[in-house]
């Protein structure tokens, strides 16, 4: 039976260590305790970590360096320089290995990933998969299913999954491609396929991902993950929706939902109309332009580099937004609020009910404020007329043109100028 590159592979990395180890630990001491060694080397292979061999000196390793781009098994004749790690009684058995390799294998490609620091080489397989929508199976336990399709003329999209994260990027590709990945306890294609059903939808305008759960029970109990991998072109109308994990977009421009029932939602470089919504995690969006609805039922929302209209509604966790330019709503049940304007461009308001509010506005700003807390602080290098009192603000900044409200039953309220 013929053995994989990886394999081969593999045993050099096991004979470099046991060379090491032999010409490291023949002048020591048989009564030397067993913990002496200072390192050790693990071999992570087909997701699972396997300790080679404790070495005194892991510096040895950067002599792997040169397999980290293993393109095809002819570069495995650069595998034949470890031979001077090695005694010679194991020498030319290690040179066997790599002959017999070269010659029983032409092509496959491999990555071999070398980390010096915490000793670690990390060897993968290339996913050798079809693009025709099948399952494939790529190692013990872990199955892969990629589906490529034209999307020249595509306005809309939707994926769907039982469980298990989304990863959406856009591109100014006229292609699509979905990439499926499920690992865990599975052991065939036809067992993963009696779990795990992916149906289609495909046509010009249009594309539909619906992945669903055979079992009465979730495939998570069963120990099967799965992570989806969706790159579209970047003008499409999206929707991404999971029932339990995380979903993450980039370079989005048209009109997006997002739905997890119980995970993260990172967003970023979005433009368009947005809605964003978790039941249990926490929701990010940086570096984005348009109208942004964001819902968690108990998570925190932040905002970065954003501009347009944004909606922050929590019930249990931090709302902030900075370098924001545009308008703001931000509630939260019970948590703190903060607030940073480059602009302040349409009507705001922020309101918790338990927590503090800090409003941090340029110097010039013109807006109309009624502020209510335990404590309302408004600095005096602000041009404010109206009326003060220690837990209310009601008047105007410049020419008031746009309307600024902040309320908390117990917290205080700080303006702050921005720096």
């Amino acid at each position: 039976m013929k053995r994989s590159s990886w394999e081969i592979i593999l045993a050099g990395l096991v004979f470099v260590g046991i060379g090491i180890y032999v010409t490291g630990n023949s002048s020591a001491p048989k009564n030397a305790p067993e913990m002496a060694s200072a390192d050790s080397i693990q071999v992570n292979i087909k997701e699972k970590g396997i300790k080679v061999i404790k070495l005194e000196k892991l510096s040895q390793l950067q002599k792997l360096e040169e397999l980290k781009h293993l393109e095809n098994l002819k570069n495995l004749e650069n595998l034949k320089n470890l031979g001077n790690f090695l005694p010679a009684e194991v020498r030319a058995d290690f040179e066997n290995e790599i002959n017999q390799a070269l010659k029983e294998f032409e092509e496959e490609s491999v990555e071999v990933n070398i980390n010096t620091e915490d000793g670690t080489v990390s060897i993968q397989k290339a996913m050798d998969v079809s693009s025709s929508g099948d399952w494939t199976a790529v190692s013990p336990g872990v199955f892969a299913y990629v589906k490529e399709f034209s999307a020249s003329d595509l306005e809309n999209a939707a994926i769907s999954l039982p469980f298990g994260s989304i990863e959406v990027t856009g591109s100014s590709s006229g292609s699509g491609k979905l990439t499926l990945k499920a690992s865990g306890q599975v052991s065939t294609k036809d067992d993963l396929k009696s779990m795990i059903s992916v149906s289609e939808d495909l046509g010009n305008q249009n594309a539909s991902f619906l992945v669903k759960s055979q079992s009465t029970k979730n495939s998570t109990d069963q120990g099967v993950h799965l992570e989806a991998v969706l790159s579209l072109p970047n003008h499409v109308d999206l929707s991404a929706t999971t029932n339990a994990g995380h979903i993450s977009s980039r370079n989005i421009t048209g009109q997006q939902d997002y739905k997890t029932q119980g995970g993260h939602i990172k967003l970023s470089e979005l433009s368009g109309k947005v809605n964003a919504k978790t039941n249990g995690g926490h929701i990010s969006l940086e570096q984005s332009n348009g109208t942004f609805v964001l819902r968690s039922a108990g998570g925190h929302i932040s905002t970065q580099e954003t501009e347009g209209s944004v909606s922050m509604e929590t019930s249990g966790g931090n709302l902030q937004a900075i370098e924001l330019t545009g308008s703001v709503q931000a509630a939260t049940n019970g948590g703190n609020i903060e607030l940073q304007f480059d602009e302040l461009k349409g009507n705001s308001a922020a309101s918790t009910g338990a927590g503090s509010i800090t409003l941090i506005l340029p110097k010039n700003s013109d807006a109309e404020l009624n502020l209510a807390g335990s404590s309302v602080e408004v600095p005096s290098t602000f041009a404010f007329t109206g009326n003060k009192s220690s837990s209310k603000v009601v008047g105007s900044l410049g020419n008031g043109t746009y309307t600024l409200k902040a309320k908390t039953s117990y917290g205080k309220i700080v303006l702050k100028p921005k720096n």
